[in-house]
C-alpha cells in the first residue's frame, strides 16, 4: 500500500520494460481544466430549461438499497458485461449504452453528461431505458432522445452553475463527483438510492491490444506510460485524473455513514488501484483525508502526496 499514492514515469520516457527501482520516477502532476467554457455550458443549460424537462428531484432514492452495475466503456467491458446476472439493474455511461442495446441487454438507466456536441453519438434511443442527462449536454443529445424517457440533473462544480440556477429560481439538487463519466456516475447512482455498486469498464488504461474503448474513441487519445502500485500501464493524462479521483471517492464510499459497497470488474489501472485500496482500507482513508486537507488548504488535489506526473504525451 505504501506505493499507492505515486503515479510515476522514467525521465527518459521508458515504459514497462524498465526497472522502477534502478532509477527515480518522475512524479506526475495533473492540472485539470474544463473542456467547455462557462458561456458554452450556460447556453446548453439555458436550452435545456427552455425546452422543459423531468426533474431529477423525483428520482432521489427511488432505488434505495438496491444493487446496480455501473458500466463504463473501457475495453474490459467487452468481456465483463457477460458476468452481469439477468435481471440486475444497469446504469450505462456513454458508448456502453449503445453497446448494451446492440447486445440485447438495454440498461435500466443511461447517463450522458459531457457538454460537447459530439456526445450525441452516445445517445442511442431505446423505449426501455431511462436517460439521466446532464442539463449541460448539447441540444443535439436531447434531439436524438426525443420521445424517450429523459430525466435531467445538474452537475455540481460547473463554472457558475449554482449562481445560474439561483438566478433562474431553480431549486434542484446538484450532483457532485469526479470529472469522468464513471467517477461522476458513482454519485449519481448513490443519489438514486443504489448502495451496492458494481463497476465495469472503468479501465483508465489501454488494453493489451491497444484498445481504448469498447467502440473506439471519439477523439484522438494521448499516450503515456505510468507506474503505480508495482505495475506499468499505458494510459492518458485524463485517465490518470480518473484514477486520482477514485483514490478519494472509494474510501469515502466505504465510510460507515455512506453505507455503500463498491466492487470492480476487469483489468486496468483503475481496477488495480481500487484493489490495492481494498486490501488496506484504513490506509486508503488516511490518504484520502490527507489529500482533501491539502485541497482545503488551497493546494491542488492532484498536486499533493497523491501525485501523478508530467510526461510527454503523443497525440
Amino acid at each position: 500500500m505504501a506505493d499507492l499514492p505515486i503515479l510515476g514515469m522514467r525521465p527518459d520516457g521508458s515504459g514497462a520494460e524498465a526497472d522502477p527501482v534502478a532509477a527515480p520516477l518522475l512524479p506526475l502532476k495533473l492540472y485539470i481544466t474544463g473542456c467547455a467554457t462557462e458561456q458554452e455550458m450556460n447556453a446548453n443549460v439555458t436550452a435545456t430549461i427552455e425546452r422543459g424537462y423531468v426533474r431529477f428531484n423525483e428520482y432521489l432514492n427511488i432505488e434505495l438499497g438496491r444493487k446496480v452495475h455501473l458500466c463504463g466503456s473501457g475495453p474490459s467491458f467487452r468481456e465483463t458485461w457477460k458476468e452481469i446476472p439477468a435481471g440486475d439493474d444497469i446504469l450505462a455511461i456513454n458508448s456502453a449504452i449503445g453497446f448494451l442495446i446492440e447486445h440485447g441487454r438495454p440498461p435500466k438507466y443511461a447517463m450522458i453528461w459531457d457538454a460537447a456536441e459530439i456526445c450525441e453519438k452516445f445517445a442511442t434511443p431505446h423505449p426501455d431505458v431511462t436517460y439521466l442527462i446532464g442539463a449541460r449536454c448539447h441540444p443535439k443529445v436531447f434531439e436524438r432522445l426525443k420521445g424517450c424517457k429523459v430525466v435531467v440533473w445538474h452537475a455540481g462544480g460547473d463554472h457558475n452553475i449554482l449562481e445560474y440556477l439561483r438566478e433562474h429560481g431553480i431549486e434542484e439538487p446538484l450532483v457532485n463527483g469526479g470529472t469522468a463519466g464513471v467517477t461522476r456516475s458513482l454519485y449519481l447512482a448513490y443519489a438514486i438510492g443504489y448502495r451496492e455498486i458494481h463497476v465495469h469498464g472503468a479501465d483508465s488504461s489501454y488494453s493489451a491490444t491497444g484498445d481504448t474503448h469498447i467502440r473506439g474513441s471519439l477523439v484522438p487519445e494521448k499516450d503515456m506510460q505510468i507506474f503505480v502500485g508495482g505495475k506499468w500501464f499505458r494510459t492518458t493524462p485524463e485517465w490518470c485524473a480518473q484514477v486520482e479521483e477514485i483514490k478519494l471517492i472509494y474510501p469515502i464510499f466505504g465510510m460507515p455513514s455512506m453505507g455503500a459497497k463498491v466492487e470492480v470488474y476487469g483489468e486496468g489501472m483503475f481496477q488495480h488501484v481500487v484493489r490495492i485500496m481494498k486490501s488496506d482500507e484504513a490506509r486508503a482513508l488516511e490518504v484520502a483525508r490527507y489529500t482533501l486537507q491539502n485541497a482545503i488548504n488551497g493546494k491542488s488535489i492532484h498536486e499533493s502526496e497523491v501525485q501523478s506526473q508530467p510526461l510527454e504525451a503523443n497525440t
